[in-house]
């Protein structure tokens, strides 16, 4: 646990791990406003002449903390260089809160400072505030609860949980057999997993209609990487479709992404392009040959978008058939943007055959490919001239002004995917819509090798960022795999955030991670899906048909709440 700082008052706040008083000397905190016990809201209505009233609903609202301060300077150079120093510690767009008389917990909110001071010689006396549009304080420890009993497809968690407020738990799925940057078997698959709590609401992951794998011959990933090496890839050779130069190189590096999963952000590696030099269209290609499958799903995490109108190029992802010298595009897709602009197209390929447009949009925020977006939130404060303080409440005749309440972010979905199931071709690009073909002609054709090219014309602005971080392609069974798509793979993390019922895929030992809601089931008990004061029974199952040595590892992760 958290120990106080015998060295400062008990109300001295450390934002985000630093107490203002060791950051800037001659500052002390004073005293504090606004952290005491929440009072409910109550909205009632009265029922014709029945006494009392009724509950219509009851939430606890917004909370301001007001910090006073008390800052001291030899001069006023000093002290204006401190108020800077202040002002830029305050200038951020949220932070946790932790106050010394209370070390073991944190709010999160927005700092603002406010406009006015007291000021006498070498001292100034001033206030700066927390909007906390999440009202509640959490531990500063995280709580990992594992399994209390674990069968051949279940398991038991018994949780003691000491907070004064329900806690919306991370609940977390490792599946076995990974290998960091490798080719998987499929030792840890698993059609689903599901969590219930003691009043049988369920967060359910994946699809429990997925079928036993090696009951049917499922004839295993032939690819599974994520790239943190090019490993066993080729840069030579193979097929582009439009006949584009091979030109350049791959590279692996990374890409962060500050707003990544609300705010938390993250940096990965990915496979990214070195395009190299032509008159025309041109750049590398990364390519894998494999055993060969008529009938597969190929699945690719990447990135793609402009931060520059300017900027033109290209993307293809695609299954070859291969025939002596000769390659043919079974399936595929191409995205490309050849004007100025924020847009692009995406051709469908069956066949080495355009058989389908959509336009597509690549802004530097685009959901379907782009980084995340992060968007203030504003509310409206009124000046109390009596008090000479902002307040929410509206007055008549007073100053009025637009601070931050809070952020909205946009999380991008980064994933494609093309299956194939005898002669349906199923398409899904980004947020786009699905799209299906059928040609006869291709029932039995076999898919050899999976390719990227990735495309840059003459000499003009390349896209900002067109890259690849995971591919992985399944071969599958006719007719048995066709409309079970969500079926977890050895090295497969899932997380469900039940905070903000958002699902991710990440990689066992990497800090990558995609944003993936379709594993979530659309009757989820989100909202009610949380850990209650007292001992928390949660029981977890998975698919029966996991081999018990392979069975996926499961944990739950929980600040505790107060009110």
């Amino acid at each position: 646990m958290a120990k106080e700082r015998t060295d400062l008052k008990n109300e001295a706040v450390k934002i985000d791990g630093s107490y203002i008083e060791d950051l800037i000397p001659g500052y002390t905190t004073l005293k504090t406003y606004g952290r005491e016990s929440l009072t409910l809201e109550c909205e009632t209505y009265a029922v014709g002449n029945s006494d009392g009233e009724r509950v219509k609903k009851v939430r606890y609202p917004a909370r301001t903390i007001t910090v006073e301060f008390l800052l001291t300077a030899g001069d006023i150079s000093q002290m204006r260089e401190k108020l800077n120093h202040l002002a830029n510690i305050l200038s951020r767009d949220e932070a946790d809160f932790v106050f010394n008389d209370e070390a073991d917990k944190f709010f999160a909110g927005i700092p603002i400072m406010e406009e006015s001071f007291e000021k006498g010689r070498g001292w100034v006396n001033g206030k700066w505030q927390v909007y906390c549009a999440d009202p509640f304080k959490y531990s500063t420890a995280v709580y990992t609860a594992v399994p209390v009993s674990v069968g051949d497809s279940s398991a038991e968690f018994a949780i003691n949980y000491n907070g004064t407020y329900p806690s919306k738990p991370l609940l977390v799925a490792e599946f076995a057999g990974a290998s960091e940057g490798g080719d998987y078997s499929e030792d840890g698959d698993c059609g689903y997993v599901a969590f219930i709590d003691d009043e049988e609401n369920i967060i359910q992951l994946g699809n429990p209609d997925a079928i036993d794998i090696e009951e049917f011959d499922f004839a295993n990933q032939l690819i599974n990487r994520q790239f943190t090496s090019l490993d066993g890839w080729q840069q030579s050779g193979g097929k582009v479709y439009g006949n584009k130069a091979v030109t350049g190189s791959m590279s692996v590096a990374s890409i962060s992404d500050a707003n990544w999963k609300k705010g938390k952000g993250q940096s990965i590696k990915f496979a990214k392009p070195s395009y190299g030099s032509a008159s025309k269209w041109h750049g590398p290609i990364l390519w894998k040959a494999t055993e060969g499958a008529i009938n597969f799903e190929l699945s690719v995490v990447h990135r793609l978008c402009v931060d520059k109108v300017s900027q033109i190029g290209t993307f293809e992802c695609s299954a070859y058939n291969v025939s002596g010298s000769t390659y043919k595009m079974i399936a595929g897709i191409v995205i490309e943007k050849t004007a100025s602009g924020t847009s692009g197209k995406v051709k469908y390929i069956v066949g080495d055959k355009v058989i389908a447009t959509a336009n597509i949009d690549l802004s530097y925020y685009n959901t379907n490919f782009g980084y995340c977006n992060k968007t203030a939130v504003y509310k409206t404060q009124y000046y109390n001239k009596d008090k000479k303080k902002w307040q929410d409440k509206k007055i008549k005749k007073s100053k009025a002004r637009q601070v931050v309440s809070g952020y909205r972010y946009t999380q991008s979905n980064l994933n494609t995917s093309i299956r194939k199931d005898g002669s349906v071709f199923t398409f899904k690009v980004g947020n786009l819509a699905e799209k299906k073909y059928t040609d006869a002609e291709l029932t039995n054709a076999v898919a050899h090798n999976v390719s990227f090219h990735f495309g840059q014309n003459a000499s003009k602005p390349a896209l900002h960022t067109n890259a690849v971080n995971r591919v992985r392609f399944t071969r599958n069974p006719s007719g048995k795999f066709y409309d079970i798509p969500n079926v977890f793979t050895s090295g497969d993390i899932v997380e469900a955030d039940c905070y903000d019922a958002t699902v991710y895929i990440k990689n066992a030992n990497t800090e990558d991670g995609h944003f993936a809601p379709q594993y979530g089931a659309l009757g989820n008990s989100w909202e009610d899906f949380k850990l209650q004061k007292g001992i928390n029974n949660i029981s977890a199952v998975w698919s029966d048909w996991v081999n018990p040595e392979y069975k996926p590892q499961l944990k739950i992760l929980y600040n505790e709440v107060f009110i």
